[in-house]
């Protein structure tokens, strides 16, 4: 099983690093996106929902505003590939200026969680000038690590087979940090849990 990210401190650098830490030495085999994902009772393309997002990340560059914790839950999909959502929290701080909120989803014996942070006045998230278009990967025995950038969007994906748990986490907007992390059918169900919350915040935050 994956370790969560870190409790991240004031200033975008510190945040940029806890978002980036990710656990070593998880076995797996990549898993090919098969691109079909119930979420909310319905069928979605993976690869849609990733592009609807990174269209919508250049929406929210134009102007932001503080999202509200009471709010924040409504982004939060009800169901995704057949797993509900149970305990939503709603949280403030630990800085000022930050919002979040995370439910767990459980199919079964498979629960992941899957958690939403607009650090709004903490400070740029955004991956350094240097690090745009950069690609760490790391194959292991039943798995991969990947961490990607581009676009001012950062991406940390972990899967493992033998397991079938991982993480998926993204950074958009300089400010929000989104993760699906735990075990489900595949990466895809954690994908769509991500991008779902992204475009739905995206575009509440463009209206």
């Amino acid at each position: 099983m994956v370790k969560s990210w870190n409790r991240i401190g004031r200033g975008g650098s510190v945040a940029a690093l806890a978002l980036l830490a990710v656990a070593c030495g998880q076995k797996g085999e990549r898993s090919a996106t098969s691109g079909g994902v119930e979420v909310n009772g319905r069928q979605v393309s993976v690869r849609e929902l990733e592009k609807e997002s990174a269209q919508a990340d250049k929406a929210a560059q134009k102007g932001v505003r503080v999202l509200a914790s009471s709010g924040m839950p409504t982004l939060l999909p009800a169901t995704v590939g057949g797993h509900a959502r149970t305990d939503v929290k709603t949280a403030l701080g630990p800085e000022p200026g930050m919002a979040k909120a995370s439910a767990r989803y459980v199919k079964g014996s498979s629960v992941f969680v899957l958690e939403v942070t607009d650090f709004a006045a903490v400070g740029s998230l955004g991956a350094s000038p240097d690090a745009q278009g950069a690609v760490t990967e790391r194959k292991t025995a039943t798995g991969y690590e990947k961490i990607t950038t581009a676009g001012g969007r950062m991406v940390t994906e972990q899967w493992d087979n033998a397991s079938k748990s991982g993480r998926y986490a993204i950074v958009v907007a300089e400010r929000f940090a989104i993760s699906a992390e735990g075990s489900a059918d595949s990466v895809d169900v954690l994908k769509a849990a991500v991008e779902t919350v992204n475009a739905a915040r995206l575009r509440a935050l463009a209206s």
